[in-house]
């Protein structure tokens, strides 16, 4: 079957929205003019997508899943070869997430000229609901605290602020109506005009930067409830997701309270357990360096016995048996004492020279070698 039969078949028989429509005539048109024919192996889905320059990790992640979710309701429906079953599906580099800070959620309500524009940066940051969603929110689907929307992955209820449903419903001007609707009064056909709108608001503030949209508004919002809450499963109820695993994505200033708050260090943990010790040195501190000198940082060595002894350092290199020796001139304890300096080294240095004695100590310790020359007297 040809690919853009394919996309026929597929346009026919999935109800989708005119969004994702438009998704399907890009991805397989783009598909078939590498393959006019409907890919039978894994290998040629993954050479169109080699052949793809200038487009981000996570859009050929997205136009990999639109042909593999093609490719399902055409084995369902005609029994055709899912290509993307064998595929190796495109990794994503892993990127932080952009997100505005307070100050900058603030500035964009701040930047709003009219009622409209105030209600619409307002839902988008309390309710933290995707732009496409609104397209299609009339006065009816607006409760008392919530609204009721309809996008990408079904009927969705989003919490909302009782004043600015008040708001929304105004806006509406009947159960019927749309409520962000376009200047001759009907409803938007898809997000992408509700979406300019919030960048040209943004883009009032003065705010650099990539991302700036509705969709790092939603981010924004599962960051301050992730960082009040603490609880993924309160964000999933605010983004309203159906997989926790992708409520986790969103928590993604975390890092960033671990980096500036010091009440997240373990270290200081433990020194509240224990408390202070003689002069004014906390119970770890005494225990990890043993003294300080001077006004540096160094680690005092407390000799090579009790160093080796509590040190995992030791852990890198083998351990030497009794009676194994390299050469006739190296017995078992020349190794001992090799290996002792070796894990010295290894403690107070951060060098290539490590990695070095270990492969050194290794060669010398290997099987067959040691085993021969032990023998020699």
């Amino acid at each position: 079957m040809k690919t853009l039969g394919v996309l026929d078949k597929v346009l026919k028989g999935k109800r989708v929205s005119p969004n994702t429509q438009r998704h399907y005539r890009d991805v397989l048109s783009s598909l078939a003019r590498y393959s006019e024919e409907w890919p039978k192996r894994g290998a040629v889905v993954n050479e169109w997508l080699a052949s793809l320059s200038g487009f981000a990790d996570t859009t050929l992640k997205m136009w990999f899943e639109v042909v593999n979710s093609a490719g399902r309701y055409m084995k369902k429906a005609y029994k055709l070869k899912n290509p993307c079953e064998e595929a190796e599906k495109p990794k994503i580099s892993k990127r932080k997430r952009r997100y505005f800070t307070p100050e900058e959620m603030v500035a964009v309500m701040r930047a709003c000229i009219n009622d409209y524009e105030r209600s619409l940066v307002a839902t988008l940051i309390d309710s933290a609901c995707r732009i496409g969603e609104l397209v299609n929110l009339s006065g009816g689907c607006v409760g008392d605290g919530f609204i009721d929307v309809h996008g990408k992955t079904g009927e969705r209820r989003y919490r909302l602020n009782p004043q600015i449903c008040e708001q929304l419903r105004v806006l509406a001007g009947g159960e019927d109506k749309p409520v962000f609707k376009r200047g001759d009064g009907a409803f938007y056909p898809d997000g992408n005009s509700l979406a300019h709108r919030v960048r040209y608001i943004i883009a009032r503030t003065g705010i650099k930067g990539s991302k700036l949209g509705a969709h790092t508004l939603r981010h924004s919002s599962a960051s301050l409830v992730a960082q009040e809450a603490g609880e993924a499963l309160i964000v999933k109820a605010l983004l309203q997701h159906d997989d926790i695993h992708t409520s986790m994505g969103y928590i993604h200033d975390v890092d960033d309270l671990i980096y500036k708050d010091d009440k997240y260090s373990p270290m200081r943990l433990l020194h509240e357990r224990y408390g202070e010790t003689v002069e004014g040195q906390s119970f770890v501190h005494r225990q990890l360096t043993d003294g300080v000198v001077g006004e540096s940082t160094a680690l005092v060595p407390v000799g090579l016995a009790e160093v080796e002894g509590v040190s995992l350092v030791g852990d890198l290199f083998p351990e030497v048996k009794e009676g194994v020796a390299v050469r006739s001139v190296l017995r078992s304890d020349d190794l001992l004492l090799i290996r002792k300096a070796f894990v010295f080294y290894a403690q107070y240095n951060d060098s290539s020279e490590v990695a070095k004695a270990r492969k050194l100590m290794a060669r010398m310790l290997r099987k067959g070698g040691s085993e021969r020359y032990s023998k020699v007297k």
